[in-house]
């Protein structure tokens, strides 16, 4: 379940029908992982699929950046 931290702007067209729901990056970063942890992969939207992938890719970076050599630390 992922619990929105900043109200999300809705988007209504001509005729009062909702079309899109916008969040915070924060939110859609949590609302993705909600969906990688629950959900079934092959059910997702392939676009779902991709900003999934392209959030791991993100945060294996940002992992990689603070990672510690430990052979150069034994030196």
């Amino acid at each position: 379940m992922v619990h929105i931290q900043h109200p999300p702007k809705l988007v209504y067209d001509d005729t009062g029908r909702l079309v899109e729901v916008i969040l915070s990056a924060e939110d859609f970063i949590d609302y993705l992982r909600s969906l990688a942890a629950e959900s079934d992969w092959e059910t997702l939207p392939e676009h779902l699929q991709d900003a999934i992938d392209r959030m791991l890719i993100d945060e294996v970076c940002a992992e990689k950046a603070t990672a510690l050599n430990l052979e150069a630390l034994e030196e």
